[in-house]
């Protein structure tokens, strides 16, 4: 199986950026990510810790893909491939960071029993990939960015058994991950969740009857659409119209209909809550689009 290795990465998206991996519609390939905080000690870190900081994996190529083209992207498994992984607060960072009087980083434990914060707090390990993009329209974007390409959702649901599509706007899609979780709250309220290095096994194909214009995620029981903004009232109402336009091709509805819908079956969730721009999506049962 090939493999993207954590000596070969990437600082943005864009299609500036050379593969790192070159495979064919429906190969299954692993991306490694690498431990981007491991030297991190805040906002007056080392250029080169900042510069780790934005480091992700790829970008992988896609062969045939093309623009216009949606990739579907089949997250079949992650381990973690360290022992260990970082959790940081920072002042005046997310709704918390008024309370936080200095920086704080605290190395935690990840065991096959859960994460473990000072030898006496467990948490649920759960596994996820908080950014991952295709080469965005326009570009290159940072690490951070986020947008029709897809790029740093947090959507903690992004985890082994996902489903995420995603546009094509260059040759080869040019697919990109990193920001990676052993756990993370939605919302991410510090800015930071416990980051890790991460091995992420995909198989990508070239949809032939699903087109996004937009980042659609799915799970065994949920459809997810996606939305940013400078509020999260913005991000929420790009994520709900997503959602309505959704139903309205797929149930054959109109406008008013969806909101309905929308209104009794959708839980609209956070995915950044920590710094603009912030991420929202909205999530119905597959059943309601009878997916």
């Amino acid at each position: 199986m090939q493999t993207a290795t954590k000596d070969q990465l990437c600082t943005s998206f864009s299609a500036d950026n050379a593969p790192s991996l070159r495979v064919q519609p429906g190969e299954t390939f692993i991306m490694e990510t690498n431990d981007r905080f491991a030297t991190y000690d805040g906002p007056g870190s080392s250029t080169e810790a900042l510069d780790i900081l934005k480091t992700m994996a790829g970008p992988v190529y896609i062969e045939g893909a093309k623009p216009g083209d949606t990739l579907k992207i089949e997250v079949l498994d992650i381990t973690l491939p360290l022992d260990y992984g970082w959790i940081g607060a920072t002042p005046a960072r997310g709704p918390l960071g008024d309370r936080i009087p200095e920086f704080r980083k605290a190395k935690v434990k990840i065991t096959s029993q859960g994460v473990v914060f000072k030898d006496k707090v467990t948490m649920p390990l759960r596994p996820m990939i908080g950014r991952i993009g295709l080469a965005p329209e326009d570009g290159p974007l940072p690490s951070g960015a986020k947008g029709a390409f897809g790029g740093g959702m947090g959507n903690t649901q992004i985890a082994k058994g996902s489903t995420v599509y995603l546009p094509v706007f260059h040759e080869g899609g040019l697919l990109t991950i990193g920001d990676c979780h052993a756990a993370m709250g939605d919302g991410e309220a510090t800015a930071s969740a416990v980051e890790c290095a991460l091995d992420a096994t995909f198989r990508v194909t070239i949809s032939e009857d699903l087109q996004v214009a937009r980042p659609r995620v799915e799970t065994e029981t949920e459809v997810m659409t996606t939305g940013e903004g400078e509020t999260m009232e913005e991000a929420a109402k790009v994520a709900l119209n997503a959602m309505a336009d959704l139903m309205v091709d797929r149930l054959s509805i109109d406008y008013t209909d969806a909101a309905m819908l929308i209104a009794c079956s959708a839980d609209v969730r956070t995915g950044i809550a920590g710094h603009a721009p912030f991420t929202m999506r909205a999530a119905v049962p597959r059943s309601v689009l009878s997916v």
